[in-house]
């Protein structure tokens, strides 16, 4: 909508787009606030998966991943 066109707009017909408009605001801050949430869930849950493979487990004999020497072909510079 051109400015011309909402200039010829009557009140009752700019509060009706205000009002609409800021109903469909407040729907999409809601719907950012639900998928924020749901990404910090999924992000939360993958850093606690990561933490746990790479913990320290003595009672198996193992270690983490990068400990120690595994890498004998590594090129020296």
């Amino acid at each position: 909508m051109t400015d011309k066109e909402v200039q010829k707009l009557r009140r009752a017909d700019l509060i009706e787009i205000l009002y609409y408009l800021r109903r469909e605001n407040d729907e999409l801050r809601e719907e950012n606030a639900s998928l924020q949430q749901k990404l910090d869930t999924i992000y939360t849950e993958a850093i606690r998966r990561t933490a746990g493979e790479n913990s320290v487990n003595p009672s198996c004999g193992g270690t983490a991943p990068g400990s120690g020497n595994t890498h004998k072909n590594k090129k020296k510079r």
